[in-house]
């Protein structure tokens, strides 16, 4: 069912909600308003950005762990004894999701719009937190049609992108530019760090020790992730499968031979098996695939016994969220591009199997990862059938 995440968020501080809201900030009912009209896709726009980084993993936790009773009552919430403790747990919340510097780059830019102080403006923040997940846990937990894991999380997220983006005041980019969210978002791992940054700089390392034919081919393989990462999203999704087959060989090479140096044949595979970006309604379907590989090589990497089997468990659901949602625009994708991608896909499961198969082998981890794992492999050799 549709929904706009953006006005069920306002429907909850309406009314006279709105003048208690603005009591508690010590601010005027209009300038508490126009405050919440950029405060809250501002604020969903640094959650979808977050949650990225670890394919929702964490974001899933705060919301799964969010008391949604007091939506019941917000009334309560606002007027009641425990509202400033509601607020500092707030705030305490998105600093850890978000990151000081993200947070503090939001809320000045939320006072230099609508002339909120400060203190005022990190209140709002504080006091949004909880409704905001309390409202995405409803939607995820309460019957809303979306799976109850992080893909489930990420699914809603990328619905509501229209909306955000909608809802954003006129002027506000430019004030989230200048306070320095934005460059605190492009550095995140959905946007830049999983498949630019963190890639340019595992690439680099890998430079610095490798043969001139690799170098040559990942380093500029890297400065142009990098250049892509500057001059905005249009440039760096084309580049985005680059990046991440430059990351699944370089992991999948060092989890393998105990982090020796790739050697220049096999970084230069990686580089030249890119494929052009395929958009089927806005979403580049290439990148998505390259992004699903990437992710799910560190993920699987990074396990060395049962307990990092067991924390890799969230992450690897929501890259299968991320399969699924791909396997909805298969049939939409020309038949040529469904062969390049094809191949595309056999390439790096056979560069994914092998790290799997090296991480199966420590005692105990098949039977916590088997479950999740198998049935994203074969999600995934479906579709070069």
């Amino acid at each position: 069912m549709s929904f706009n995440l953006v006005d069920l968020v306002k429907s909850q501080l309406g009314g006279p909600a709105l003048g208690q809201l603005g009591a508690l900030l010590g601010e005027d009912s209009n300038k508490t308003e126009s405050a919440l009209g950029a405060a809250i896709p501002g604020l969903l726009s640094g959650l979808s950005s977050t949650a990225q980084v670890d394919g929702g993993a964490s974001l899933f936790n705060a919301v799964k762990d969010q008391d949604d009773s007091f939506l019941d009552n917000i009334g309560g919430l606002l007027t009641g004894g425990n509202s400033q403790a509601v607020t500092d747990q707030g705030s305490d919340l998105l600093n850890s999701l978000l990151g000081n510097g993200a947070l503090s780059g939001l809320t000045s830019a939320i006072s230099g719009l609508t002339g909120i102080g400060g203190k005022s403006s990190s209140g709002l923040m504080g006091i949004l937190a909880p409704i905001v997940l309390g409202m995405i846990k409803r939607k995820i937990f309460g019957g809303g049609g979306f799976s109850q894991n992080a893909g489930g999380l990420l699914g809603l997220l990328d619905s509501q992108k229209d909306h955000v983006q909608a809802a954003m005041p006129a002027g506000f980019a430019d004030q989230l530019k200048t306070t320095g969210f934005m460059d605190h978002m492009n550095s995140l791992g959905g946007g830049v760090s999983a498949a630019a940054g963190d890639v340019a700089s595992t690439v680099g390392d890998a430079v610095s020790s490798a043969g001139n034919a690799a170098s040559n081919a990942v380093s500029n393989a890297a400065d142009n992730v990098g250049d892509a990462a500057a001059s905005g999203g249009g440039a760096l999704r084309k580049l985005l499968p680059v990046a991440a087959l430059i990351a699944i060989a370089l992991i999948g090479w060092k989890f393998l031979s105990g982090g020796k140096t790739p050697d220049a044949d096999s970084m230069t595979d990686a580089v030249t098996s890119a494929i052009p970006a395929i958009d089927v309604g806005g979403t580049d379907v290439s990148a998505a695939f390259g992004d699903i590989f990437s992710s799910a090589t560190e993920t699987v990497s990074n396990i060395t016994d049962v307990d990092s089997a067991k924390a890799a468990i969230p992450s690897f659901e929501g890259i299968s969220g991320k399969v699924d949602g791909l396997s909805g625009l298969w049939e939409k994708i020309p038949e040529a591009g469904r062969g390049t991608l094809s191949g595309m896909i056999t390439d790096n499961l056979g560069k994914l199997t092998p790290v799997i198969d090296k991480a199966n082998e420590i005692p105990g981890v098949s039977g916590i990862i088997g479950p999740v794992v198998g049935p994203l492999m074969e999600t995934l050799k479906g579709f070069t059938q």
